[in-house]
């Protein structure tokens, strides 16, 4: 059972304008601190349970009888918390800056023999149970189970009544936050509705079980640290009057490199953001918010960069380039993204969006990311100047002769943090990381066309794209393995989430890639294009 530490994060200054609105409504965590008096109450929210190895499957946690107001008040999300599932409800528990409890009631519940095996389905399934205090995420499983020998076989199901939360506070502010069960002993739960242990007692009406609770408050001092080309092979000079001719189905290669340009822009950004600790990078919903708001707004390098380069490879049919370029991506996200949320509509869960954050997605799209789109594509056709070919490109083509790689990637620790409940928080590391991805699949993408032109094959403008844009295919034949090999992970809507998220994430990568090395190889090839003497 653990809790999350607090990142510091960056105010936004200036006046309060259109942007800056649209910025602290759906990025909250923008600027978030929170003060704290002695005595001064500290909301603790309860918010979802489910599967400990489906992450993606959730539901409410007062979808359980559990201890819960008479009347329950929800807390205003934002849509990155939406986006993640979140349902945030007023809890019981009372909770005070600074203030130490020992063994405070919660309250006393009545079972009925329904709600007891209900409760031991979802200890047996491993349910385990989030909090958030002071937006810090608190885990922790419902219950215990048990299982030991053959002969004779024992099935032991506990239900965890009491629960010692840890707070951890630096001056007026609440830093790290978990919960824990040491010391406590599980009440059993009998099959069939019984419950036996001195937190339960059997009444007429049903089982009567006694919920407590301790909070224990840590000061902690900062102390500023952070831990936190071969001259001997000339077959490629060979066909110097063919290697800038243009390619077939070049309105869609435009549109690759646009929505890869707007990818990579999209993942530097969030990186930076994350690195400045503009959002609280413990919260999936913060990141959620960020990627959906930079998505948006980078639309306009899309448009751009596409219609651009189509432009300047002298495609006629620019409206339509842009139209395939606004939906390259979007496309099959909204298909996999409404079969995925049929499923958990199907099922009940709580990563079903409502149709007020459907419309309010739909919305960005349709009144942010397309038209940012058009007017990128307008301004790239405009300010497009003449492809820029050292040589001369003749007419007919010349005859290609016969023509006669390894990845590894470790994608262990980001599947896990993805898919799982690690958190990623060196992002210094994966700043740096990501630039020697992008500069390996350049290097890559420049021996392999160099290859290619050596063996007089000029056809290198798809194959440039494919050449480190298959990697997408790696990272989901990888997420195959770590489904079946290093997840837990099972039922149908966990698997339709996984397969479906990881299908797209394959398609940004390959996107992203496929965009540096196409424009890698292009550089290389007027390099030596330019360098070469012609008769």
């Amino acid at each position: 059972m653990t809790g999350l530490l607090r990142c510091p994060g960056l105010c936004v200054a200036g006046s309060f304008t259109g942007l800056r609105v649209l910025l602290l409504c759906l990025l909250p965590h923008l600027c978030w601190t929170v003060s704290y008096k002695q005595g001064d109450p500290v909301m603790l929210y309860v918010n979802k349970v489910g599967p400990y190895h489906n992450p993606q499957e959730t539901y409410h946690y007062y979808t359980l009888p559990v201890c819960r107001p008479k009347e329950v008040h929800h807390k205003a999300l934002s849509l990155g918390e939406v986006l993640d599932g979140d349902r945030m409800a007023e809890s019981l528990y009372n909770i005070h800056f600074m203030e130490n409890i020992y063994r405070q009631t919660l309250c006393t519940i009545t079972l009925s023999e329904k709600e007891v095996d209900q409760l031991r389905e979802a200890i047996e399934e491993l349910y385990y149970f989030e909090f958030v205090l002071d937006d810090i995420p608190i885990w922790g499983f419902v219950g215990y189970m048990e299982e030991s020998g053959f002969l004779p076989h024992s099935h032991k199901v506990g239900l965890w009544t009491h629960l010692d939360f840890n707070i951890e506070y630096n001056g007026d502010s609440v830093i790290f936050a978990n919960v824990s069960v040491k010391d406590v002993k599980p009440e059993p739960l009998e099959e069939g509705g019984g419950v036996v242990g001195h937190g339960a007692a059997v009444g007429n009406a049903g089982l009567s079980i006694t919920h407590t609770y301790s909070v224990h408050w840590y000061n902690v001092e900062e102390d500023g640290s952070c831990d936190d080309l071969d001259q001997g092979d000339n077959g490629w000079k060979i066909i110097h009057t063919d290697v800038f001719r243009f390619p077939p189905y070049r309105s869609l290669l435009c549109a690759v490199l646009g929505v890869g340009a707007q990818f990579l822009t999209l993942a530097t950004g969030i990186i930076v953001m994350a690195l400045l600790g503009m959002f609280n990078v413990h919260r999936h919903g913060a990141i959620n918010s960020a990627a959906i708001v930079l998505y948006a707004l980078t639309s306009c390098v899309s448009g751009y960069s596409s219609c651009s380069f189509y432009t300047q490879i002298q495609g006629q049919r620019w409206v339509w380039n842009i139209i395939l370029t606004s939906s390259l991506f979007s496309g099959p996200l909204f298909f996999t993204w409404s079969v995925v949320n049929s499923v958990h509509w199907y099922s009940g869960s709580t990563q079903a969006l409502p149709a007020t954050t459907v419309l309010l997605l739909l919305g960005a799209w349709v009144l942010v990311g397309f038209p940012l789109t058009v007017i990128g594509g307008i301004v790239g056709k405009n300010r497009a100047g003449n492809f820029q070919a050292p040589c001369r490109t003749r007419n007919i083509p010349r005859q290609i002769p016969g023509q006669p790689c390894a990845i590894s990637v470790e994608l262990y620790y980001i599947f896990a943090t993805a898919w799982g409940r690690e958190h990623y928080t060196l992002y210094g590391i994966l700043l740096c990381v990501f630039a020697i991805l992008l500069s390996v699949g350049a290097c890559i993408s420049v021996a392999l066309t160099y290859f290619l032109l050596s063996g007089e094959d000029y056809r290198w403008w798809w194959r440039s794209v494919l050449s480190t844009g298959s990697t997408g295919i790696f990272i989901f034949v990888y997420s195959l393995f770590y489904y079946h090999n290093r997840s837990n992970m099972s039922g149908l809507v966990q698997s339709v989430e996984f397969f479906g998220y990881s299908l797209l994430t394959a398609l940004v990568f390959s996107l992203m890639l496929g965009t540096v090395s196409f424009w890698a190889s292009l550089a290389f090839i007027r390099y030596i294009y330019r360098s070469l003497k012609m008769d």
